[in-house]
């Protein structure tokens, strides 16, 4: 990476700052549905409120809400009624992980 400088003059400071370059990997992509999902899942493995999932999973409020909604609509989620309410991953949702690591293992042997 070439090192380019910028030099700053104050009649009080003289700094030197040193200018990056945003460098961007092609192998970096978004996450799609169903990698979301897992996060939310192995997040909410031992039980999670709602904030925590959210962050445990990297997900703004209106995703939080929309895929919570959607897991619990299918069953992979369900939700222990406390003065907070706390999703847990349910039975059928462990299975569900379990497939999904069997097919990451599965696509990790075909890429290499």
């Amino acid at each position: 990476m070439e090192d380019s400088y910028i030099r700053v003059k104050s009649p009080c400071v003289r700094l030197k700052y040193r200018r990056f370059k945003r460098v961007v990997t092609p192998n970096w992509q978004r996450r799609g549905r169903v990698e979301i999902l897992a996060d939310i899942l192995k997040a909410a493995i031992e039980g999670a409120r709602g904030t925590h999932i959210m962050y445990k999973a990297n997900l703004n409020f209106i995703q939080r809400k929309k895929y919570l909604t959607d897991a619990l609509n299918a069953g992979l989620i369900g939700v222990r009624v406390r003065s907070p309410l706390v999703y847990v991953t349910t039975e059928k949702g462990h299975e569900w992980l379990k497939d999904y690591r069997k097919l990451l293992e599965s696509s990790d042997a075909f890429s290499t």
